[in-house]
């Protein structure tokens, strides 16, 4: 697949599931107080992150600095809002959610770091891949991730009126 056709694709989902998002949370009263609406907007950084990077990408793929810091950039973006939401998700009765995102997103964000930061360490995995090739494997595993953050969230119960 076209490299430039690929990312296209991957900004045009992230951007569409930031859209249901919004809707989602726009509709949950519990949503409304501080520590939800962070939490809340984390999420829509899981889409909003890897939607981006997907489309400066696309701006000049031959051009490797271009992409490699914007790549580097949205990992390091994505760390910190997993290191950002954890929290937030274990104090609401989330721990299965939170250990998910130390567990598959945190690791996952740093290699996207990892891959843009430091040319041909991709290679280790395959020399059949370019970097940007990498990378579009790592941003559709993100789609998932975001995706099973997004519903963990939307799916905290309600909590009990005092």
């Amino acid at each position: 697949m076209d490299i430039a056709a690929f990312y296209a694709v991957v900004a045009g989902v992230n951007f569409t599931l930031l859209g249901l998002w919004w809707v989602a949370v726009q509709d949950k009263v519990d949503m409304r107080d501080a520590a939800a609406r962070r939490m809340a907007y984390v999420v829509a950084l899981q889409f909003m992150v890897p939607g981006t990077a997907s489309l400066i990408s696309q701006v000049a793929p031959t051009v490797t600095t271009i992409w490699r810091i914007t790549f580097t950039l949205a990992g390091l973006a994505g760390a910190a809002g997993v290191l950002l939401v954890v929290p937030v998700l274990r104090k609401a009765s989330s721990r299965g959610a939170a250990t998910f995102m130390l567990g598959a997103g945190l690791p996952l964000y740093l290699l996207v770091t990892l891959v843009a930061a430091v040319p041909g360490v991709h290679e280790v995995v395959s020399d059949k891949l370019t970097g940007l090739q990498t990378e579009a494997i790592l941003f559709s595993v993100l789609v998932l991730l975001s995706v099973q953050v997004a519903w963990s969230v939307a799916m905290i119960p309600k909590p009990a009126d005092d």
